[in-house]
């Protein structure tokens, strides 16, 4: 068997076990070596990615900082930026019996003058890259795809406007390199009710802050901590654990000249008295409701309750799809443009 049929037929089997549709085509000059079509509720959905595939060693001669360096002919870079379907191109490799992957349009193909080139990272490999070719098939850009992430929030800004409470809980799985979140959102009314609209776990942050995670996953919203709630909780940590010990893990993270000795002080009087300054920067940083904070931390995870206001950004897209679905105006199409 040829290492050309050996690399379709270990992409076809990566392609199958993700419970995707792998579809080999008559090859042509052009090298689009087959079809993968997405699923969607069990039915083959008709959303289609072209797969050209290249085996073999000699792919894998240029490598630099952890990137593969594959070039191709102008005339596939025309053929491919200019196809129906989003392309991707798949390299097999031998040796290790794997295969690498990049989708291919205008942000990661890189025009020379006589050929072009694409830089796939060796991390990008087939087995882990369903979620990407599922995004990959809806065929939208990445403007369509913000814009409908924010269609898709629509429902929880307008709960905002209503007047209701928009409350979201977070865990937050603290030093682990996935970066993994449990994110519950819910509603609640005037009086009182609460309604959970979102639960799920999501993984992929790394290392990144929460705090970045956050504006990153709601970019539509002013994100404050949830002041009465952290209030409420603070006094009853206040009273119940050691008081003195919680000072003194503030003051480890603090300038402050005071003694930093159990019997210094006893409570918030005291620490006024002693050390006004500091006492006057906790105060500060405790009701800062932008300053996003756990409420609780126990080295593994980390635990938020925060309010979800609309920013400018919010308001502002509100106010177009307003327009959109009250205005009435003429529709333009490239078609008129061309």
């Amino acid at each position: 068997m040829s290492v050309d049929r050996i690399g379709v037929n270990a992409t076809a089997k990566i392609i199958s076990q993700m419970g995707l549709i792998f579809r080999e085509q008559p090859t042509d000059d052009y090298g689009i070596d087959a079809q993968i079509e997405t699923i969607d509720n069990n039915y083959a959905s008709g959303k289609l990615i072209a797969v050209q595939i290249k085996s073999g060693e000699s792919f894998f001669e240029e490598v630099k900082d952890g990137k593969i360096i594959f070039r191709g002919k102008k005339k596939h870079y025309d053929y491919w930026l200019n196809h129906s379907l989003p392309v991707i191109i798949v390299l097999y490799r031998p040796s290790d019996d794997k295969c690498y992957w990049r989708e291919v349009n205008s942000d990661t193909a890189i025009l020379t003058d006589t050929s072009w080139k694409i830089e796939i990272p060796i991390s990008n490999t087939l087995d882990d890259a369903k979620i990407q070719l599922t995004r990959i098939a809806d065929n939208l850009t990445e403007y369509e795809r913000k814009f409908n992430s924010l269609l898709l929030a629509k429902p929880w800004m307008k709960e905002i406007i209503s007047g209701n409470k928009v409350v979201l809980n977070v865990q937050e799985w603290v030093n682990k390199s996935s970066g993994r979140g449990e994110f519950n959102l819910k509603i609640i009314d005037k009086n009182g009710k609460e309604r959970q609209v979102f639960d799920r776990s999501f993984f992929g942050f790394g290392y990144t802050p929460y705090e970045q995670v956050l504006k990153g996953l709601f970019p539509w919203a002013r994100i404050i901590i949830d002041a009465d709630f952290y209030e409420e909780y603070e006094d009853e940590i206040w009273d119940e654990w050691d008081h003195v010990e919680i000072l003194e893990e503030y003051f480890e993270n603090t300038i402050c000249d005071c003694p930093k000795s159990a019997d210094f002080a006893r409570n918030y009087d005291s620490l006024n008295n002693m050390c006004p300054n500091t006492y006057s920067s906790m105060e500060e940083d405790m009701q800062n409701v932008e300053n996003i904070r756990p409420y609780t931390e126990d080295g593994e995870v980390a635990l938020y309750q925060l309010i979800l206001e609309l920013n400018d950004v919010g308001k502002a897209f509100l106010l177009l799809d307003e327009f959109i679905e009250g205005a009435d105006f003429y529709k333009l199409d490239k078609g008129l443009l061309e």
